[in-house]
């Protein structure tokens, strides 16, 4: 035996995780939709110079039991510190908040109308759709197009998902968010690469066994670079996760789900496709031939 573990044996049980999967972010989605952030639903931006710094931790945590959800502090290299304040929050409760840390300074304040939230929020959606577009040339152009159909399925899989984790959780998705779930994509659609490029390397060597075993063989060949990246991958990304701070873990909470479910639809659920639908477009094929005949 040249492979160990019969992956693809087991592709319909990953069918069905993935069908669990999918339906429940698309639920989530639906009935509890994203928790969007300042820059998709508009809000206030203040600026704030304090006489004795606070730490971005007790800022964040004073405003927090002030009653405000969505917000985002950041502090910048001049020793201020920026809050914003979702459209709908009380702006006067965070005036209040910070009242206990002493004497400060407004240094400025501006308003994000839902003019300008409206058009971040189609620029993200066009930053989405061409990024896919662009990944989907590129899988026609290297693959056979069925091929090409079953990365984009596993990418809109993982994306899917990720999305399904934020409504659940009801983290705050913001530009940054998008941004990550875009590297996400990527980082789905290169480990799906590497594994197709090495079925069809032996598609050529073993011409003699049929494609499942070709696939398995493919995989399992694969493995150990597919475990590695995705290991440190995911080490890296959940040790900033828990310690990387508010906005920071914001970020990261995406590309720990992204790693753990691109990994499993790399394996499984694309070339579960690829087989299965090249199984059903060959059996087609065959039952137009006897017609005609």
């Amino acid at each position: 035996m040249e492979y160990r573990f019969r992956f693809l044996r087991y592709r319909f049980i990953s069918y069905f995780v993935s069908l669990l999967l999918v339906l429940g972010s698309l639920f989530l989605l639906y009935y509890k939709g994203l928790n969007l952030g300042l820059d998709f639903t508009g809000g206030r931006v203040i600026e704030l110079r304090f006489e004795k710094k606070p730490g971005t931790g007790d800022l964040r945590r004073a405003i927090k039991e002030a009653g405000i959800e969505s917000f985002l502090v950041q502090e910048t290299k001049e020793g201020t510190y920026i809050v914003k304040v979702r459209e709908g929050e009380s702006y006067q409760a965070v005036k209040d908040a910070v009242k206990k840390f002493g004497k400060y300074e407004l240094v400025r304040e501006e308003r994000i109308g839902g003019v300008i939230s409206e058009e971040l929020r189609e620029k993200a959606v066009l930053a989405i759709l061409t990024a896919l577009g662009g990944i989907l040339l590129y899988l026609a152009f290297r693959f056979q197009p069925v091929w090409g159909v079953g990365a984009l399925l596993a990418l809109v899989h993982d994306v899917l998902i990720v999305l399904g984790a934020y409504s659940l959780t009801y983290r705050e998705v913001n530009l940054e968010v998008v941004s990550a779930l875009l590297i996400v994509a990527g980082y789905s659609v290169a480990d799906t690469v590497v594994i197709f490029d090495r079925i069809r390397e032996n598609l050529r060597l073993r011409k003699t066994l049929p494609l499942e075993e070709v696939m398995d063989i493919s995989i399992n060949q694969t493995l150990s670079r597919t475990i590695m990246t995705s290991l440190t991958t995911f080490v890296t990304a959940f040790t900033l996760f828990i310690l990387g701070g508010y906005a920071l873990s914001n970020i990261m909470f995406a590309f720990v789900v992204g790693v753990v479910v691109g990994t499993f639809s790399s394996v499984f659920v694309a070339s579960s496709f690829v087989l299965d639908m090249g199984r059903f477009i060959r059996l087609r094929r065959e039952e137009s031939q006897e017609e005609t005949a």
